[in-house]
């Protein structure tokens, strides 16, 4: 399938306008240029010391904590915005920054339905809004309980803008002359959607991959996973951007596809530990030490208690499962 950008025309300002504001903690935004075309908007990743232990709302703890990356990819007047933050009022800064850029034309593409990525979606209640067919039915199916803060807690999101347009294969779509391959995986999430840039070799990843490690949110589908991270690194690129990582590297232009390798020795090891006696008290240091020492990934310290929590949510779906042998090693 191939998608020309025709954004459409509503103007439904008013429904920005109201929209909650996920999350308390202050912005810190910043813009790093990837290249003439491709923009990264961070924000979060504050120092351990500021935050307040035990506030841990869905927008904090596994995103702002950790850092949120959400990218853009721009030519003329016209731009691609993949994600939208946790909360409106950080969407809005990007659009705005974008408007003032000379920027009039939008789409928003959701890399999947986790609330971090769509709690500002309606910012661009007037442009067209991308995601799998998965993602859109999975939104709509927990809206209310997304608007009402009762999905994953407080902060709602209100109103929740749903995807408008919904892709089940790979689709290429145009910004301006950049080709860009919006490619549906099962990797992190059934319903996930990355991005892929020919001319540039470079990968959006999304959550499909994380440093440090990343967030297990279907630990039953691991070995899904693993087959398809080894697929998606034969796809042809050089760098990948993930939406949560160290922005020092994502300047400089992004990982390699030795991160792809560690994902997958990562999910590996969490399933085949998953029966030791002592598996909920494992640290996470021992999961990534090797990968450290080769500059793949480096410890931030919100990954400790996500580290803490992949470890529960695996011994919970593997307990009373024998665990599969993996095939082609990492």
């Amino acid at each position: 399938m191939i998608v020309r950008f025709f954004p459409r025309a509503l103007a439904l300002l008013c429904l920005v306008a109201s929209a909650h504001n996920a999350g308390a903690a202050p912005m810190n935004m910043r813009v790093l240029r990837i290249n003439d075309h491709v923009l990264c908007f961070y924000d979060g990743r504050p120092a351990e010391a500021s935050v307040t232990p035990g506030d841990n709302n869905w927008a904090d703890f596994g995103a702002n904590n950790v850092g949120v990356a959400t990218y853009a990819v721009v030519q003329g007047d016209r731009a691609l915005v993949y994600d939208a933050f946790p909360s409106v009022r950080q969407a809005q800064w990007v659009r705005d920054y974008l408007e003032k850029s000379g920027i009039h034309h939008f789409v928003l593409v959701n890399s999947h339905w986790h609330l971090d990525h769509v709690g500002g979606n309606a910012v661009y209640a007037d442009s067209d809004r991308i995601a799998t067919e998965r993602t859109r039915q999975l939104l709509s199916t927990h809206k209310a309980a997304i608007e009402a803060g009762t999905q994953s807690g407080p902060p709602a999101i209100t109103p929740l803008a749903l995807p408008n347009v919904a892709i089940t294969a790979d689709t290429v779509f145009y910004v301006g002359d950049v080709r860009v391959e919006l490619r549906p995986v099962n990797i992190h999430s059934a319903d996930g959607l990355v991005i892929y840039l020919p001319a540039d070799r470079l990968l959006l990843a999304g959550d499909t991959l994380e440093d440090t490690v990343t967030f297990i949110s279907e630990p039953e589908g691991i070995p899904d996973h693993d087959r398809n991270l080894a697929a998606m690194k034969n796809w042809g690129f050089d760098h990948i951007l993930p939406n949560h990582g160290d922005p020092a590297i994502i300047a400089k232009g992004g990982y390699s596809l030795a991160l792809i390798d560690f994902t997958r020795a990562y999910l590996r090891r969490m399933v085949e530990h998953s029966h030791d006696a002592d598996y909920l008290k494992q640290p996470i240091d021992g999961y990534i030490a090797d990968a450290m020492r080769q500059g793949t990934v480096s410890i931030w310290w919100a990954y400790r208690e996500a580290h803490e929590s992949n470890l529960a949510k695996v011994a919970s779906a593997w307990k009373d499962r024998m665990v599969p042998e993996f095939n082609a090693k990492p």
